[in-house]
């Protein structure tokens, strides 16, 4: 039997190639869970990438909808996915019976024979061959560095240099500091590797990628995986959604917008930015912010300060320790909603958030 992993990555293949069904979607009958809410479990299977590729295609009445519908979700019973993912997987197949590869095999074989048939759809339509690893893309740096951290040094240099280089970036950074070395020295130094050592080593991974599993059905965060969505879509977008849901449900509104930016924004954004903001700042206050912050948060904000104010802060740290963790999180609070609103009105630019990491030649 098929598992529930296996029918997510078809799912996202069978989108990929072709594009999403458009169905009608309406109000569901008394006692019936809506449709929407039904595209909304859907929508959180198939991950926040594909999620945010599809919701700028709908009207903007159904994005608002399935929006709240995300948010309230907490939980996607296991057999419920698997029924969920199977109507929908029946739903392309009906859209495939409309045209596509097997329709024109069925019209040219029924004209020419089956022989002639498989020549001419051979020159008119290729095989597809995807590219090694690729699935990985979709994957988190941590799961794929579980998978990758027992194999020999010469396998993680060739799966890293075939994957997105901002994931690479972030699983060598995962590394310690010896087996760093290693692998950047290798990459460096790395050279063509014939094809069929690329295939056995991108079956290896996959079967490890299979086994590890890479979809969590028991327990979901809707408004969690919401946010993620947003943060993936236009800034255009977003802020349209944003102003909607602000309409109907303010309180998932407002939490939308402080799981908008993060600490990551943070340790992105613009350093000529910060250091103009933390200049209006005092040393007390930004020894709250950075208490109890771990050591990327810390290392971008004093170094954004000169060195001899840094070394004030630190001891205007200790000096004023133990703090409550409800001071720490309202000056944390503060801090990103001022970010945020500066990253809003485009006076402030987060690496590979902002529109201006969009060049044109």
């Amino acid at each position: 039997m098929k598992s529930l992993d296996d029918s997510v990555e078809e799912i996202k293949e069978t989108i990929n190639r072709r594009g999403f069904v458009k169905v009608p979607v309406s109000e569901a009958p008394e006692g019936k869970e809506s449709s929407f809410r039904r595209v909304a479990k859907f929508l959180l299977l198939i991950g926040v990438e594909q999620a945010s590729k599809i919701l700028p295609l709908l009207p903007q009445d159904q994005i608002e909808k399935l929006m709240i519908e995300i948010a309230s979700i907490r939980y996607v019973d296991p057999e419920e996915a698997t029924v969920i993912l199977a109507e929908f997987k029946a739903l392309s197949e009906k859209h495939d019976a409309i045209g596509g590869v097997e329709k024109a095999r069925e019209i040219l074989e029924a004209t020419y024979g089956k022989e002639k048939a498989s020549y001419m759809l051979e020159k008119a339509v290729p095989k597809q061959v995807e590219e090694p690893f690729t699935y990985l893309n979709e994957l988190e740096s941590e799961k794929i560095y579980f998978v990758l951290k027992d194999e020999a040094v010469a396998i993680k240099t060739l799966v890293l240099s075939k994957i997105s280089p901002n994931l690479a970036a972030e699983i060598i950074k995962k590394m310690p500091e010896e087996e760093k070395k290693q692998t950047i020295i290798r990459l460096a130094k790395m050279q063509n590797i014939d094809q069929e050592t690329i295939k056995r080593v991108d079956f290896l991974i996959k079967e490890k990628v299979k086994a590890l599993g890479t979809t969590n059905t028991e327990s979901v965060d809707g408004r969690g995986a919401l946010a993620e969505i947003l943060k993936r879509m236009e800034l255009k977008s977003e802020n349209a959604i944003l102003s909607a849901i602000e309409e109907s449900d303010p309180e998932l509104s407002k939490e939308l917008h402080e799981r908008l930016f993060t600490k990551d924004d943070v340790i992105n954004a613009d350093d000529r930015y910060l250091q103009e903001f933390l200049h209006k700042m005092s040393d007390k206050d930004i020894a709250i912010l950075i208490s109890d912050k771990n050591l990327d948060f810390r290392g971008k904000i004093l170094s954004n300060v000169s060195s001899g104010r840094g070394m004030n802060i630190v001891d205007e740290e200790n000096l004023i320790k133990p703090l409550r963790k409800s001071e720490v999180d309202a000056a944390t609070k503060e801090f990103y909603a001022k970010l945020r609103h500066a990253f809003e009105q485009g006076d402030l630019y987060i690496k590979g958030r902002s529109e201006d990491d969009i060049y044109v030649e």
